[in-house]
């Protein structure tokens, strides 16, 4: 969907939205992992994605360049470190789902017994 142009953008940005909302109003936390799921799973997952598009477009700008690996004009240079922050910042948020997708519940506190302290056991 993403991969589409122009009418295509729209119903791209319509998703995104729709994501954000899904984690605004999520009321478990299995509804968050849904969410962070659409992010970072590891195949079709939107940042992940996202650095498919960085490094294809690093590569061809290099390449229409000229430029060998590593020697790529300055602009360009940095792509690589973005790709990368993309593929540890999916990791990140894949943890986190992980971590989401385990709490199904609020934590439930239990109450401790209140126990009242004599002046003479304060004291020592």
């Amino acid at each position: 969907m993403l991969a589409t142009p122009d009418g295509e953008r729209e119903a791209a940005l319509r998703y995104l939205t729709h994501l954000a909302e899904r984690a605004s109003a999520a009321e478990t936390s299995s509804e968050v992992a849904e969410v962070l799921t659409e992010v970072a799973a590891p195949v079709h997952g939107l940042l992940l994605l996202t650095r498919e598009v960085i490094v294809r477009s690093w590569i061809a700008a290099s390449n229409l360049h000229g430029a060998a690996p590593g020697e790529e004009p300055e602009p360009l240079a940095p792509l690589g470190g973005a790709a990368s922050s993309l593929s540890e910042a999916a990791r990140v948020v894949r943890q986190a789902r992980n971590h989401a997708a385990r709490r199904t519940q609020p934590p439930t506190t239990v109450p401790t017994p209140y126990r009242v302290q004599s002046a003479a056991s304060r004291r020592r």
